[in-house]
């Protein structure tokens, strides 16, 4: 940078002096034209400087604006086209940056300080034939950093290249890091080489990121039409690649558009024909599979998605959807082994976990249900716990007598003991999923007993007060472990907490295995996992997630899809008062308020749908403050309705709403924990 600026002040030695009025336009004038195309230069100089200024002092805008204004009065003026560059690189707009060099060369093809600039950019892109062009025009002997540091970054790309025709995916994925490192970490076509790299060695989200990565960088202005790389031309490469990540991910109309692209971008190349074939292969086995699925002829769809993976062994969205056929013809054991498969390529695969689970819920053998919990921690730490496997292998813990009095019993208050008893038969006996009919409507719902997000909460409350002291549970908890009484106590058995090398990653997997628990609890309950409503799959989602945090506790144990239907009401009109009230007393909090209300989930037919329910519409239709299609009114005919039907004890009204809009209730408690107003609410003492 320094070395930037003290070449612009050489540059500009001779420059006319800053005024106070560099930024004032000139004053008209009666001059001749010539005259006044040198009044032009001279003030579209002193702007330049003025940018020069911006620039030094590290204010990339201001000085991008002010080289704007400089070429607006002069277009032509090779060294402002530069500083303009200069200023872009500061924003990380390499690829525009690269496009005001060359124009700098256009209108002065003899100016070195555009080489010495294009020669540093195309390192930065990963271009090393254009960077040694312009190194060797940007003077006679070229800089021996600049040069040092494009032999690296080529040493490291010419081995990326390698491994890649060998297929040495790690090696690639090394190599690209060191040539990040060496100098070359503005380059797309890096990045979508790490992301080839991922997909074999089943890394999908990471692979997906980086290609994500690769997409937001602008690419299109720096790179010419016959830039290469790995055989493609460079613009293919990256449509070729997105075509794959898509395609993994299950994105399929994305990946046919993709490699469409990169087939008009280089249409000879015979890896992007074969890839093209593919892609629409795989696409079309897909939509003929999804066809006939509909069309409820679960074999033929069987064989359609068969035929996709023949194609594509390893995408997991059709192993999911052939497990899903499956399912439906009731071979359970078939749907199983394709979830696993699924799962092996992408350990949290959210549907496949769930198909699965629903699956154990069918299946007689419970024994296997825990050992399928051992096995997706195997999937996502890397290696099973031999030890907790043989003993979730062993047998349930509620059907053997003679195991439960060898179970460690230091997490069970003894007082409470009698009359505990494990809670795969307490599933068994108790339904935790229900199906409820919509008062006023013909339709029916799917929500959680009250006592099944007790159970939710209660486990999610004991491995909390324990994170809270920096402990950890020393193996991944397993459905035997839980045990519950009549009275609805719950308790771990057979597990104990360490805290021993505690970690956030200790914690996190803690929540993982709570949540396959809590699923397998719902399927041998006899509920189908694939109908959970939305907020409690959230809720599920939530304790999955990879970027969980300390803070993030609070909201688990504070769900919205773990309260009494009984008590959502109360929560309701507490939360909506914060919002529309106590936020709206200081500016900050109005800033909040508005936030909060923009992240509501709102539909165009949302008061259609209450219009439509002859239990509530009489709290809708002929209101004297009509209600408009927006995210505040949708919170006011909640808050109303809710208001009327609680003044006449009518329990049935929180069922009504919650069907309607399941998902309003849970934003707004995330919306007000993600503003860190949750905390500041009662909303703990409203779980029963």
């Amino acid at each position: 940078m320094e070395k930037i600026i003290k070449r612009e002040e050489e540059d500009h030695a001779d420059c006319l002096p800053i005024s106070s009025s560099a930024t004032t336009p000139p004053p008209p004038n009666d001059d001749d034209d010539d005259d006044d195309m040198v009044r032009r230069a001279a003030y579209a100089e002193e702007v330049k400087r003025a940018g020069n200024e911006q620039y030094k002092k590290g204010c990339f805008e201001e000085a991008l604006r002010l080289y704007d204004r400089a070429l607006a009065l002069c277009p032509d003026n090779a060294a402002c086209r530069g500083n303009r560059a200069a200023a872009l690189t500061g924003l990380g707009r390499v690829g525009e940056a690269v496009k005001d060099c060359d124009e700098a060369l256009r209108i002065d093809p003899s100016y070195g300080r555009a080489h010495q600039r294009l020669t540093s950019l195309h390192i930065r892109l990963g271009h090393i034939e254009d960077a040694m062009k312009h190194l060797s025009l940007a003077s006679p002997q070229p800089d021996p950093l600049e040069l040092q540091k494009l032999q690296t970054v080529e040493k490291h790309l010419g081995r990326c290249l390698d491994a890649r025709k060998a297929g040495e995916w790690k090696t690639v994925l090394r190599e690209c890091d060191a040539a990040v490192a060496s100098g070359a970490d503005s380059s797309a076509l890096l990045l979508a080489a790490k992301a080839e790299a991922l997909l074999p060695l089943n890394l999908l989200d990471e692979a997906d990121s980086a290609i994500s990565s690769a997409s937001k960088l602008d690419y299109p202005f720096s790179c010419s039409a016959d830039t290469k790389f790995c055989g493609f031309l460079a613009t293919a490469y990256l449509f070729y690649v997105h075509a794959q990540v898509d395609m993994a991910m299950g994105r399929f109309d994305s990946a046919v558009s993709s490699i469409d692209k990169a087939r008009t971008k280089d249409p000879r190349n015979t890896e992007v024909i074969t890839m093209n074939n593919k892609v629409k292969a795989v696409a079309r086995a897909r939509s003929l599979g999804n066809e006939l699925f509909n069309s409820g002829k679960f074999s033929e769809a069987c064989l359609a998605y068969g035929e996709g993976l023949k194609q594509h062994p390893t995408n997991k969205v059709l192993y999911s959807n052939r497990a899903a056929c499956w399912f439906k013809l009731g071979q359970w054991e078939k749907s199983v082994e394709d979830c696993n498969k699924a799962l092996k390529i992408h350990p949290n695969y959210t549907k496949a976990l769930l198909r699965r689970a629903a699956c154990y819920g069918k299946m007689e053998q419970c024994p296997e249900i825990p050992t399928a919990l051992a096995q997706d921690h195997a999937n996502l730490t890397g290696g099973p716990n031999i030890g907790n496997l043989q003993r979730s292998s062993e047998v349930c813990a509620n059907e053997a007598p003679s195991h439960r009095c060898r179970c460690n019993t230091e997490d069970i208050d003894e007082s409470s003991a009698e009359g505990l008893c494990g809670v795969v038969s307490y599933a068994k006996a108790n339904a935790m999923l229900v199906q409820v009919p919509v008062l006023g409507t013909t339709k029916k719902f799917w929500r959680l007993t009250d006592n099944a997000l007790r159970i939710s909460r209660k486990l999610a409350l004991i491995l909390k007060s324990h994170h809270a002291v920096c402990k950890y549970l020393t193996a991944p908890l397993q459905v035997s472990n839980v045990w519950i009484s009549s009275t609805g106590i719950v308790r771990l058995r057979g597990i104990s907490f360490t805290s021993k090398q505690f970690s956030i990653e200790r914690m996190r997997d803690d929540y993982k295995h709570l949540s396959r628990v809590l699923l397998v609890l719902i399927s041998i309950s006899g509920g189908d996992i694939t109908k959970l409503p939305p907020d409690y799959e959230e809720f599920i989602l939530l304790l999955r997630r990879s970027t969980l945090t300390v803070q993030n506790e609070f909201l688990i144990v504070n769900n919205s899809a773990l309260l009494p239907m009984k008590n959502r009401t109360e929560v309701f009109l507490m939360l909506c008062d914060k919002i529309n009230k106590n936020l709206g007393r200081t500016k900050d909090g109005q800033a909040k308020r508005k936030r909060i209300l923009s992240k509501l989930p709102y539909e165009k037919d949302w008061l259609d749908t209450a219009v439509a329910n002859t239990q509530i519409n009489q709290w809708v239709a002929n209101v004297e403050n009509k209600y408009e299609r927006t995210q505040h009114d949708q919170l006011r005919l909640n808050r109303n309705v809710r208001s009327h039907m609680h003044d006449y004890n009518d329990d049935d009204i929180e069922e009504i709403l919650y069907c309607e809009w399941p998902e309003l209730l849970m934003e707004m408690v995330k919306a007000l924990h993600t503003e860190g107003e949750l905390v500041c609410t009662d909303i703990q003492n409203k779980f029963g």
